[in-house]
């Protein structure tokens, strides 16, 4: 009855709902002597007396409920891997278990096995082709080994005949000049003589005047002769032998400037052959490169299973996305873009909860922590222990753009489950995040907030007045009590009505007891944190915005702060 006059008061107040009566019932399940069923003139004092808690020393965790779903702790996501679109032409059935190996998906391949046919023609073209090139190259190399000869022979030539013409035909000419130069002068000589004696004769008349003319004749031509020798030879090495050294010298070095020539264009049409040839190689290259390609896309169009898993498909992994909304779930005949998501293979041998926390509270979860996980869908409550905690925070989105959570993942106790549990089964995770040893602790809906003053209600009679506390650790059942009270205080679980609180103001003693003082401004401030690690009271948005306003702000967090492990 007292648990049904409670519910029917927080109704009508419109402020505390059923969860306070299932607090306060589980609060005597847990046997901690937190209700006051006192009898007498107590029960006349506070009226509701299932409504008063006793203060007491205990032990507590800090924990906190986050909300998320199931996911397998492996999975692969089985993407097309076709670089065009395709349909479908074949597809496991969703839901069933396969295996290794199993076929998943076969795409249509029309289109790229027409394009295989096409480019095993081009390849045997660029193959010929490549072919033609390096006999080019072969006969270039031939046709240059000819050229060379033929320009080194004429080069050999060229210096044998500036050798012969100098050992030869040189030597020869000074020889035959110079011989007709002496026989010149000899016979100059005899007749000059001969001359000389038949002029003396003829002066005696001994030898007749046809002598004496013959003889004037002879010595005339003889000395005519012997210019006429020395005259040919100084023609030949003034003249004749310069223009036929340098002629001869000409020739060579035409030759060996020829070599040259012949050697350079050697090497330029050998250069040209070899880029045809290098040109027609990469070109073989790249259709055979491309042919491999092809083949190769044709293979992924046949899908195997690449692990054992559970058959989801993509468009049901992905349900929340626009495409999938607005063409409809993968089947037979629908059009699939390369990297689309065509089925995901979760492992259900091994899972993971997979839940948000707020990010007020996210600097508190570690890896190694417990964790329980109700599944209500198949009514199951696992062991856990946290795995991982995201790296950055996700918005709300457009419904609650201020909101910021961590994605922390726990990994379940579930081998025994196999087969029960499915990726995304929604789950409450309730993870601890410390423990509270042997404190001074109250019902975390006994604490109020009035600015930043924490406080409990005390029964004083028929009416509550304020007590100002300060509030370490706090679970979403039990707040630690670091000062205000002692152990056997009684303190309300509800928030009065204004007629049945003491109006009196605060209390500087009582305030600086708890770590309060009254600032400038006549309003009560936090003054003293607790120690680090222990969650000590401090100014909340709440109850800086109550603060603000002069207002009480009514209930803290003792419900909704509590419950997030404050």
């Amino acid at each position: 009855m007292a648990s049904n006059k409670i519910e029917t008061r927080s109704k009508r107040r419109g402020g505390a709902t059923l969860w306070i009566v299932l607090a306060i019932s589980g609060g005597l399940a847990l046997g901690g002597g937190w209700l006051a069923l006192a009898g007498g003139g107590d029960a006349e004092d506070v009226g509701q007396t299932t409504e008063i808690a006793v203060a007491s020393v205990r032990s507590f965790d800090i924990s906190t409920l986050a909300g998320g779903e199931l996911e397998a702790k492996n999975q692969i996501e089985v993407r097309s891997e076709l670089e065009s679109q395709s349909t479908i032409v074949e597809i496991v059935d969703e839901g069933i278990q396969v295996n290794k190996g199993d076929l998943l998906v076969r795409l249509n391949s029309d289109s790229i096995k027409d394009n295989i046919a096409e480019e095993e023609l081009r390849v045997e073209e660029s193959q010929l082709a490549l072919e033609s090139a390096e006999t080019a190259v072969e006969i270039q190399v031939s046709d240059n080994e000819s050229a060379l000869r033929k320009a080194q022979l004429d080069q050999t030539l060229k210096e044998l005949a500036l050798e012969q013409w100098r050992e030869g035909e040189d030597k020869k000419t000074r020889q035959a000049n110079e011989l007709a130069i002496e026989r010149a002068e000899r016979e100059l000589e005899r007749l000059t003589d001969k001359w000389t004696q038949t002029q003396e004769l003829f002066k005696k008349e001994f030898v007749s005047k046809n002598e004496f003319d013959q003889d004037r004749l002879a010595y005339i031509e003889s000395k005519a002769e012997l210019e006429k020798a020395q005259l040919t030879d100084r023609i030949y090495k003034s003249y004749q032998y310069p223009r036929d050294e340098k002629q001869k010298r000409s020739d060579v070095d035409e030759a060996i400037a020829e070599m040259d020539r012949v050697k350079r264009q050697n090497e330029i049409n050998l250069k040209n052959k070899q880029s045809a040839k290098a040109n027609k190689a990469r070109q073989l290259g790249m259709r055979q490169e491309k042919l491999a390609k092809l083949r190769d896309q044709l293979e992924k169009c046949t899908i195997l299973a690449p692990q054992d898993g559970l058959v989801v498909y993509g468009s049901t992994a992905q349900s929340n996305d626009w495409r999938w909304q607005n063409e409809g779930p993968i089947s037979i005949g629908r059009q699939i873009r390369p990297n689309d998501l065509l089925i995901a293979l979760p492992d259900t041998s091994e899972m993971v909860a997979s839940v948000k926390v707020h990010e007020s509270l996210a600097g508190r979860v570690r890896p190694g922590q417990r964790a329980r996980v109700t599944i209500e869908a198949v009514g199951l409550e696992l062991q856990g222990v946290v795995e991982s905690i995201g790296v950055l925070a996700e918005g709300g989105g457009w419904r609650d753009p201020n909101r910021r959570e961590y994605t922390v993942k726990i990994a379940l106790e579930s081998s025994a489950h196999v087969g029960v549990l499915k990726p995304s089964l929604r789950c409450e995770a309730r993870l601890v995040l410390g423990a509270v040893e042997q404190k001074l602790a109250v019902p975390v809906q006994a604490v109020f907030n009035d600015g930043a003053v924490r406080f409990v209600y005390i029964p004083v009679g028929s009416k509550y007045r304020r007590a100002p506390v300060g509030v370490g650790q706090k679970s979403d059942t039990y707040a630690e009590i670091s000062a205000g009270l002692e152990s056997g205080a009684r303190v309300l679980l509800r928030e009065p009505s204004p007629g049945e609180v003491i109006a009196e103001p605060w209390d500087e003693q009582s305030l600086a007891d708890t770590g309060y003082s009254i600032g400038e401004d006549g309003r009560p401030q936090l003054v003293r944190t607790e120690r680090p690690g222990e969650g000590a009271d401090r100014p909340t948005s709440e109850s800086s915005a109550a603060a603000s306003t002069g207002r009480p702000s009514g209930r803290s967090g003792g419900r909704s702060g509590g419950r997030s492990g404050g």
